[in-house]
């Protein structure tokens, strides 16, 4: 299963809508965890429909600022059990029938609202039966190597961070690609970088899956990387679950003439748009690539 958080600074314009659903087409999640959505839950539904996923729970925006989204495809059964501003918690129950819950998580930098972020995560592992996943902005560090520039960051806060997770027995899942998921997008001295996005998990689940990996996702139109986790990544030799599986574009492939007449048959298509199209190249190229090469 792959489960793939974003804190997307707004998701209302086009341009993001486009990214987002290029997000899930590259990475193929079967849940989606969006926080700082910046727009009203009904809006949400359209959104749900182009990029395709089957069900959704939005939490309203307050004004120009926060917001949740949770996203999971068709055929997935998930229940939220609870959420806040802060938080969306559900159970899924997964294909051999054990439960898991995940937490998608989004905390705050002011005091306040830090505290109370943390109260939440506190009353959701009261309620923990199962192996427990919480993803998200985190808004906070453990220590000093995940953050590059500006000033340090106080030591209350990132001991305070450190006794949040030892306290609920959560353990930071590192990422297997990249580090840091955060920049403030400035030049010279003034760039700072941190790693504000991760997944926690009990060490239930890490017995559980054994090959459990996560992963930094680059993304243009935020400030923040999405971050992904997949609980079969390192597994060796997986088996596929279809053709699609296997599309991973590698420029060799410019010099192949069948590759070409493939793309144009699809792209001169009046009729189709081109999250269509987008979704057409990738159905074709999967089982060409696996035939081809």
């Amino acid at each position: 299963m792959k489960i793939l958080c974003w804190n997307c600074r707004g998701v209302g314009n086009p341009a993001t809508v486009l990214e987002f659903r290029q997000l899930l087409v590259a990475n193929v999640p079967d849940i989606v965890f969006l926080c700082e959505t910046k727009i009203n839950s009904n809006r949400f539904q359209r959104i749900r429909s182009i990029c395709r996923m089957e069900g959704c729970l939005a939490v309203d925006s307050a004004g120009k600022s926060g917001g949740l989204a949770l996203l999971w495809r068709d055929g997935l059964d998930v229940s939220v059990q609870n959420y806040s501003n802060f938080h969306i918690d559900s159970l899924v129950r997964l294909e051999n029938e054990d439960v898991l819950r995940f937490t998608g998580f989004y905390s705050q930098i002011a005091s306040r609202s830090r505290q109370q972020a943390w109260d939440i995560l506190r009353r959701v592992h009261h309620k923990v039966n199962e192996g427990w996943i919480v993803g998200g902005d985190f808004n906070a560090i453990l220590n000093l190597s995940e953050k590059e520039g500006g000033r340090s960051k106080p030591k209350v806060l990132m001991e305070e961070f450190c006794n949040i997770l030892e306290e609920l027995k959560l353990t930071d899942i590192k990422p297997c690609n990249g580090w840091f998921t955060w920049t403030n997008n400035r030049e010279g001295d003034r760039f700072v970088k941190e790693r504000l996005d991760r997944f926690v998990a009990l060490d239930v689940i890490l017995d559980k899956f054994p090959f459990l990996a996560s992963y930094v996702v680059h993304q243009s139109r935020s400030d923040h990387e999405a971050i992904l986790i997949d609980t079969e990544g390192s597994k060796p030799n997986r088996e596929r679950t279809g053709h699609k599986a296997w599309f991973r574009y590698d420029t060799c492939w410019a010099g192949e003439q069948e590759l070409k007449d493939l793309i144009l048959s699809i792209w001169e298509k009046e009729e189709s748009n081109m999250l269509a199209k987008m979704d057409m190249t990738r159905d074709k190229l999967g089982p060409w690539q696996f035939s081809r090469f």
